[in-house]
Order: structure tokens, then C-alpha cells, then sequence
């Protein structure tokens, strides 16, 4: 068996579990995409998607970070569509603390992509430290 065919936590040997963690390091399951729907639920606990997050605005969308544990790092990269002029704005159901103490204002030129990190930082998986990674202009 290899590690395409194993989910960690269920029914894995050790050597399986191994492989898909190798998997995910190197790059095998690094990013994944994020569906778009009116509020973008990023599972933080679906490891098949990987650290970075690819979600393409097809709206004004509210984004949320679900089942984070305390140190996890999540990357999101928020790419305007075709038409852009997508508003993204974060769930009421977390808190992100930005460095230098601004929340970025994000491109809203079409198919351009903005990158940001979260930290979360506590035991409830619902506050977070936000750093701005790079941003389209």
C-alpha cells in the first residue's frame, strides 16, 4: 500500500503514515483549493489540502478557519477572479490579531492574488496571528 491510499488516524501502519507525511512535506499535498461559496470554511484539520490554501473569490466572501490547533500555521492565498473587485472579510467567529495592527485592505485587480499566514494561538482554535506574505497591487 502506499501513502495515496491511507488516511493518517485510520487503519495506517506506521511505515503508511510515514509516506503521507512525506507526501505533505515535500510537496506532494502542499496546497489545495479551498470550494467558493458565500463563507470559504477553511478545515484546518483536512491535511490533504496542505499549509497553503488556494481560495479564488467568485464574490464578495466572508472566510473562516475551522478545527485549528494552537501553533498550526495556515497560508491563504485569496486570488481575485476574472472580474475581481471581490471583497474578502473575515468570519465573526475568529479573531485575527495583524502584525503592525492593521487588517490588509486585499487587490481587488481581476486574477490578482494576495498571500497571508495565520498562527493561531490558542487551545480553542479561534484566535489568530495574521501576517501579510505578499500583495498584488
Amino acid at each position: 500500500m502506499d501513502s495515496t491510499n491511507v488516511t493518517a488516524g485510520e487503519n495506517a501502519t506506521a511505515l503508511e503514515y510515514n509516506n503521507l507525511r512525506k507526501d505533505l512535506v515535500l510537496g506532494k499535498a502542499l496546497s489545495g483549493d479551498e470550494t467558493d461559496e458565500a463563507t470559504v470554511t477553511v478545515d484546518a484539520s483536512d491535511l490533504t489540502k496542505g499549509k497553503i490554501r488556494d481560495i479564488t473569490l467568485g464574490g464578495n466572501r466572508t472566510i473562516l478557519v475551522t478545527n485549528a490547533v494552537k501553533d498550526q500555521i495556515i497560508m491563504l492565498r485569496i486570488k481575485q477572479d476574472a472580474t475581481g473587485s471581490r471583497v474578502p472579510s473575515w468570519s465573526g467567529s475568529i479573531t485575527i490579531s495583524w502584525y503592525g495592527g492593521t487588517a490588509p485592505t486585499f487587490t481587488t485587480t481581476a486574477n490578482k492574488t494576495d498571500s497571508v499566514a495565520l498562527i493561531c494561538t490558542n487551545d480553542d482554535g479561534d484566535e489568530f496571528e495574521g501576517y501579510i506574505l505578499g500583495m498584488s497591487k
